[in-house]
């Protein structure tokens, strides 16, 4: 699992964990930001084996794409299956509210740059991955399965990435919406990329802490945005620990 801003408590969840920070493993990017632990937590999730960052790194850190999804090479590596991604987000879908889960059915890649460029390794992943269905359509039934059962209200929808760290314009905005975006971040794409190049399942859900339709577009405040993660992640908390125990 990979934990974003204001979420990085799910890693409380890892029983017998063994918790080693950023900073302690070779080659590993240490996030800078304030919201981001650091930390590689390994243990069990309801029985199963879990590897979890607590904390990311982001393009606009002025990490590589190759940095940035190294993590993912070494989750691979150790053994993991599936990843599970999580950010915050802002809505530009009218009926997505802040506080809401959003499960990501499919993204759009915004960034301007890609971690496969470049020579490829074939032992990692083939030169041409496909994409068609990057996001598990059985995890994402099986999360909607499992929010109905706990009454968390989710949606479903598409996640766009853009570089950041700068919020959007009014028009930006717009121009992600007519695009076919549902929710914007500055993460997440990248690690998806690789997961799949490593044909690793993936469930990705964001939590939408900040409206960015025009007509209730406000200027951010970052402390509310974070305090909205926060307020919301014992809802993804218990709804990703019951995926994990029904995976």
């Amino acid at each position: 699992m990979i934990l974003g801003t204001g979420l990085g408590a799910l890693a409380d969840q890892v029983q017998d964990s063994v918790k080693i920070p950023y900073e302690n493993i070779p080659h590993f990017p240490i996030s800078t930001l304030e919201a981001h632990a650091g930390n590689l937590v390994i243990g069990t999730i309801k029985g199963k084996k879990a590897v979890v960052m607590q904390g990311r790194m982001h393009y606009y850190e002025g990490y590589d794409m190759k940095a940035i999804t190294f993590p993912v090479r070494v989750m691979k590596a150790l053994g993991a299956k599936t990843l599970i991604v999580s950010n915050a987000a802002g809505s530009m879908n009218e009926f997505i509210d802040a506080g809401d889960i959003m499960i990501i059915a499919d993204h759009i890649n915004l960034l301007g740059d890609n971690p496969l460029i470049g020579v490829n390794d074939d032992s990692l992943g083939p030169r041409y991955p496909d994409m068609y269905n990057a996001y598990s359509p059985d995890l994402i039934e099986l999360a909607i399965k499992i929010a109905m059962e706990e009454k968390i209200k989710v949606h479903k929808g598409v996640f766009v990435a853009v570089a950041g760290p700068n919020l959007e314009t009014p028009a930006e905005y717009r121009f992600l919406r007519h695009a076919g975006a549902d929710a914007v971040g500055m993460s997440i794409v990248p690690e998806v990329i690789v997961a799949v190049h490593s044909s690793m399942k993936v469930l990705g859900l964001s939590c939408i802490t900040d409206k960015c339709t025009p007509d209730v577009l406000k200027i951010a405040n970052i402390k509310e945005i974070i305090k909205i993660a926060n307020d919301t992640e014992p809802k993804l908390t218990r709804l990703v620990s019951e995926i994990i125990g029904r995976m």
